[in-house]
């Protein structure tokens, strides 16, 4: 269930780390970073660009293959972090669940969530869920 003291505990900064994290390696075998064009289609009320698809292999050359381009708001981060701490959900494993819920756990009303927790394969579940709205990859 999903309630507004979960979205009030993801500080804008708390979201942020999330994407970070999961850009830093998290999201890597799955989205692709986004190009100047991409980045300028950002609509009105989102902040983050994720394209879905593959760069150009450093080694092996080839195409950019783009998927799909989806643009999140920090709220859609914040709902899919919600949805992954339910006690009941079925996306993640256990271990990824563990570090939301100890992430949630070690809040504080300064800081919000305790990103220290939200590793790369974390916050990559966690951006899948709000770009995707399921767990389509790993």
């Amino acid at each position: 269930m999903i309630t507004e003291k979960i979205l009030a505990a993801l500080t804008d900064e708390n979201v942020q780390d999330i994407i970070d994290i999961g850009a830093g390696g998290g999201i890597n075998y799955w989205a692709t970073e986004p190009t100047d064009e991409e980045f300028a289609g950002l609509p009105e009320g989102k902040t983050y660009t994720i394209v879905e698809g593959q760069g150009v292999d450093f080694f092996l050359g080839g195409e950019r293959e783009v998927d799909e381009v989806h643009y999140l708001s920090k709220d859609q981060v914040r709902v899919a972090y919600a949805r992954l701490l339910d006690l009941d959900q079925e996306f993640v494993n256990r271990e990824y669940h563990g570090y939301i819920v100890q992430s949630w756990i070690d809040r504080n009303e300064k800081d919000g969530i305790d990103a220290s927790h939200i590793d790369a394969g974390t916050a990559d579940v966690i951006i899948q869920l709000a770009a995707l709205g399921e767990i389509r990859y790993g």
